[in-house]
């Protein structure tokens, strides 16, 4: 099964739209309270980033890890929402650090389509096309909008590579 790239991106939208969060950086707080998900904190820097814990099939507790950055801490949180919304239901704990590590070969290094999806979904709920469209001034200066979106370097590069891909060229200044 391959990703689905655009459903996960038209979620995100959706979502964003759905509980009016139209200002950067995203407010994910928002979409907890209304979910009523629960919340608990781990401050150990050896621990998982993050899940989503059900309780009779519904999702109820958040679980975060402290001892992360904050833009981590934000990406997790958004790729945890993503399988909500994405009605990921049968999930594996999945450890990318761990598969790396303890993988003999290629394939299973392979990171599970639900997966992808789900950081799809949290790069386009966290940096917005719609909002990384007003930014194009400020689109060689990195440091910048990745402080504006309260995201990684890494994140918001990747996502300016797609808005450049999707936009056809690199926007600048006239």
């Amino acid at each position: 099964m391959e990703p689905n790239y655009a459903f996960a991106r038209s979620m995100a939208k959706k979502v964003l739209k759905d509980y009016r969060l139209s200002e950067v950086p995203t407010d994910l707080s928002v979409i907890f309270k209304n979910l009523g998900l629960k919340y608990i904190e781990l401050n150990d820097a050896d621990d998982i980033d993050g899940a989503i814990i059900e309780i009779k099939g519904k999702p109820a507790i958040a679980v975060l890890n402290k001892a992360k950055p904050i833009q981590r801490q934000r990406f997790t949180l958004a790729h945890e929402l993503g399988h909500i919304f994405l009605k990921h239901t049968r999930r594996d704990v999945y450890d990318s650090d761990e598969i790396r590590e303890n993988s003999n070969n290629l394939i299973s290094k392979t990171k599970p389509p639900q997966e992808t999806e789900a950081d799809i979904f949290a790069s386009e709920l966290l940096i917005p096309y719609e909002q990384l469209k007003k930014y194009t001034a400020d689109i060689n200066n990195i440091d910048k909008l990745a402080n504006t979106f309260m995201v990684s370097k890494q994140a918001i590069t990747i996502a300016i590579m797609n808005f450049w891909k999707h936009d056809g060229k690199k926007k600048t200044k006239s």
